[in-house]
């Protein structure tokens, strides 16, 4: 189960990595005046973090089924 965790838990990493290049690319294309890419962007950021939200949901959702209180 450990592995597994961890193997999520870089899932997830790598989900919010992705999350922020593109939202500096974000800031670079606004700052550029290139604001249809910027949004392009601003979507994908939006993007990742909500598959990293989902896998971290998951896992609260598994381990709140496993404690007891």
């Amino acid at each position: 189960m450990s592995e597994e965790s961890a193997r999520i838990y870089d899932a997830i990493a790598e989900e919010l990595d992705k999350a922020a290049a593109h939202a500096r690319r974000t800031a670079e294309h606004f700052r550029d005046g290139e604001v249809p890419r910027a949004a392009a962007h601003a979507w994908a950021t939006q993007g990742h973090v909500h598959e990293a939200q989902r896998r971290l949901e998951g896992q609260s959702r598994d381990h709140a089924a496993r404690s007891r209180p």
